[in-house]
């Protein structure tokens, strides 16, 4: 039997499978953590607040978020680059760093005692830190051989990994000082979900449209020039901020500046021609491309938060956060994995199951919630929660990519192939796999 082919996923460990399953695992530990909260824990969450909000954000930023992307990234660059894969020693660490770094983080929480809390919680950041910073060494490798992809998918391709590492030293440095200057953990935290988090997914789709379905939604001349810009109004974002705090800038311009990167890539993205790939029959992840029509309402609810049409209690995450990483990020790298999944298994294009159920559920949460936010514009009321039907849907959502995923690993009868289908194109030698030097390997 080729050594491409196993009969059963498992035999993928070290690879995306062990970060999507850790993910899906941390997903359902973070909400269950989120739920205990604002059951039992809301007196020691209120007393504090700051902290607290700043950990549970990096549970899902730095925690099963990023597993998503590592897993995604580093199981497909090797392939895209030919590069040697990466070391599953590296891999396990990370998962192993990232996971212990959420689970200290909520025993910290649910212990109620402050002293507790800082401790574990400086251990949790620590090992999400640390485990940013292990894939350095991958992530340099695929920045070297950048060149090589520059014309499909340009920057967008090859930064995402080098700036992990820097996030999360970044990251680390803003706990450490939150004691020493005011509004650190802000930063901290914009850095991470105003920039990071919308460029990295961003990515991923144009990685799945340009790159996997080849649609050129973007002309691969211009992908340089639309992440420059991309990037730039994100940094824009990400200051305006502490420049409207100070008075700087009028809140107009905050809201402003907050909302365009959503406005300017969707635009970018040209839904037209993605409306019109879809009606002739193309196929597609419909998870993904769904997500995409979700960025005009992210920089809405940015403008109208900013401005203060709507408002929420400090306990909250702004809708807007709420909306990019639910029903944008969530949905968009899902179904990303689940596509890239369907590649190993060699399923055809054009018989791929669209997973409905979670496609409903996961839109319907989001649709619930920008109900109740422009709900509490029209009747001026401030929310003070979020909407426990919209919660409830996200909840089912979990549970139904936790069934799909262990279903297609452990009860699958496809076969799953190390080399997925479509990018054994970017292969010098694509059955000896990626970095293959032929000549290396005679000698």
């Amino acid at each position: 039997m080729n050594s491409d082919i196993h009969h059963k996923q498992h035999w993928a460990v070290g690879t995306y499978i062990d970060l999507m399953l850790a993910a899906i695992i941390m997903q359902i530990i973070f909400f269950f953590t989120s739920v205990w909260v604002g059951t039992y824990g809301s007196d020691f969450f209120d007393k504090n607040l700051e902290e607290i909000q700043y950990v549970l954000r990096m549970q899902i930023g730095l925690g099963w978020m990023m597993c998503i992307i590592a897993g995604l990234g580093f199981s497909i660059l090797p392939l895209i680059y030919d590069v040697p894969g990466f070391e599953k020693t590296v891999m396990r660490i990370y998962v192993t760093m990232n996971m212990s770094g959420q689970f200290a983080i909520m025993f910290g929480i649910v212990s109620r005692d402050i002293a507790v809390f800082h401790t574990l919680s400086t251990i949790g950041l620590t090992l999400l830190c640390g485990s940013l910073i292990c894939l350095i060494s991958p992530a340099m490798t695929i920045f070297k051989s950048k060149k090589i992809e520059s014309d499909t998918m340009g920057a967008f391709s090859y930064s995402i990994g080098a700036i992990m590492p820097i996030l999360g030293i970044v990251t680390i440095i803003c706990w450490i000082a939150r004691d020493y200057f005011n509004g650190v953990l802000k930063i901290s935290e914009a850095l991470v979900f105003d920039f990071f988090i919308p460029l990295a997914i961003i990515a991923t789709i144009i990685s799945h449209i340009n790159r996997r379905l080849d649609w050129e939604i973007i002309k691969p001349s211009n992908t340089g020039k639309s992440y420059g810009i991309f990037t730039i109004l994100l940094l824009l974002a990400v200051i305006s901020e502490p420049l409207s705090n100070s008075g700087d800038i009028s809140m107009r311009i905050n809201a402003t500046l907050s909302s365009l990167p959503y406005f300017f890539i969707f635009i970018m993205l040209n839904p037209k021609q993605i409306i019109t790939k879809i009606k002739q029959g193309n196929p597609y992840s419909k998870m993904v491309i769904t997500a995409i029509f979700w960025l005009p309402f992210i920089g809405i609810a940015s403008y109208m938060e900013i401005m203060q049409y709507v408002e929420t209690t400090k306990a909250m995450m702004s809708y807007y956060r709420w909306i990019l990483i639910f029903g944008f990020s969530f949905q968009a790298l899902w179904g990303f994995a689940a596509f890239l999944h369907d590649d190993h298994k060699r399923v055809s294009i054009h018989r791929r199951k669209s997973q409905w159920l979670i496609l409903v559920t996961i839109n319907l949460g989001t649709l619930v919630t920008i109900y109740s936010m422009f709900s509490s514009w029209y009747s001026g009321e401030i929310l003070i929660q979020y909407p426990r039907y919209g919660i409830a849907l996200y909840a089912l959502s979990y549970i139904l990519i936790l069934i799909y995923w262990l279903k297609d690993i452990f009860f699958s009868i496809d076969d799953w192939h190390k080399i997925p289908l479509y990018y054994d194109q970017y292969l010098a030698h694509p059955e000896q796999g990626p970095g293959f030097d032929l000549e290396l390997s005679n000698d």
